[in-house]
């Protein structure tokens, strides 16, 4: 080989990626770090357990066993000093007391084993809440985690299972010493979590519904509405009044106005994806759920007139209701996004 042709191999040589180059795009990773990635699109979401807590109080469970009314809404947020996978997670929670709020910041991060990702828990022990807009200067040190408190996630069947290491998470709560050990599931319907805690000196469960069942939030759908008021229909040229922008979420998500007649109405919608907990059908056969929107009017002396439902398939994407004296119409995509088709 000449000393030409010799440098031109040489050439085209150095233009080809190395052997170690190659081998290294296509190098395997954990099996933690693809589940990192899938629950970290997972876990943002709206989530109710309305149909838990309304099924607890018509089984007419004691009331230490029933659930209280909680809604969760989780948002993937930008937080620097917090890493790359981080979540704002607030609660509203229904007590005997009025309606407590709390909020924290999550983490997600693979690992300790080949196939887990760890969730990390931040608190402020304040009253006051975590804000979004607080989040750009706001470090782990501002907050509180406990230690031997994080939640180690596999993924199992449809869905993904985290468990903290048994009593490793002590603390001190309202006087006593005490520990939690508790689980948490997420799957594309749902999420369940458990906030059990026991005396650390007896072993008694001091916390949660006496069952000792996890809370079972649904994920909610937002819908958008619009109601006329009367209820036009048929091409009719009646005059009304549209009502529009209603944002309402279907798990027992209920929004309500007044209109602005002179005798002037107090007009409310829920909508309720129901997840039956029981058997309603004759012979035993099986109940299937239902995507249900109520409509009401509530009186000056707080009764309700008109109540009337309709009901449909839970996957539908619309749904609407036509009483006379009003006209209620909810989809999934807005009027102003939805695009035209055949």
């Amino acid at each position: 080989m000449n000393g030409v042709t010799s440098r031109a191999v040489g050439a085209l040589l150095a233009c080809l990626p190395s052997a170690a180059a190659v081998h290294a795009q296509g190098q395997d990773s954990t099996p933690g770090q693809r589940n990192l990635l899938v629950m970290a699109e997972l876990l943002p979401g709206r989530y109710d357990n309305s149909n838990q807590h309304y099924f607890d109080i018509r089984r007419q469970l004691p009331e230490q066993d029933r659930h209280r009314r909680v809604h969760t809404v989780i948002q993937r947020v930008t937080a620097p000093a917090f890493g790359e996978y981080v979540f704002l997670w607030s609660d509203e929670t229904q007590t005997p007391k009025g309606l407590q709020r709390s909020s924290r910041v999550v983490t997600l991060a693979a690992g300790p084993g080949a196939d887990e990702v760890t969730m990390k828990r931040y608190y402020r022990m304040t009253p006051a809440p975590i804000t979004e807009a607080e989040l750009g200067t706001l470090k782990p040190a501002d907050l509180v985690r406990a230690d031997g408190c994080d939640y180690y996630f596999k993924r199992r069947a449809d869905h993904f299972r985290g468990r903290q290491v048994e009593k490793a998470c002590q603390f001190d709560w309202q006087g006593q010493k005490v520990y939690g050990y508790n689980e948490m599931s997420l799957s594309p319907t749902s999420l369940w979590t458990e906030d059990l805690k026991y005396r650390v000196a007896t072993g008694e469960r001091i916390t949660g519904p006496g069952s000792a069942e996890p809370y079972w939030q649904e994920r909610a759908r937002t819908f958008h509405c619009y109601v006329d008021v009367p209820g036009v229909g048929g091409g009719r040229d009646v005059p009304y009044r549209r009502y529009d922008d209603l944002e309402i979420h279907d798990k027992g998500g209920t929004v309500t106005f007044r209109t602005d007649e002179p005798a002037a109405r107090e007009v409310s919608l829920r909508l309720e994806s129901v997840t039956w907990h029981v058997l309603n059908e004759a012979n035993g056969n099986f109940n299937r759920d239902s995507l249900v929107l109520h409509a009401h009017e509530r009186m000056p002396d707080g009764t309700m007139r008109n109540g009337s439902y309709a009901f449909t398939d839970p996957t539908a994407t619309r749904i609407g209701i036509n009483l006379g004296w009003m006209l209620a119409n909810c989809a999934l995509v807005s009027r102003k996004d939805a695009r035209p088709e055949m």
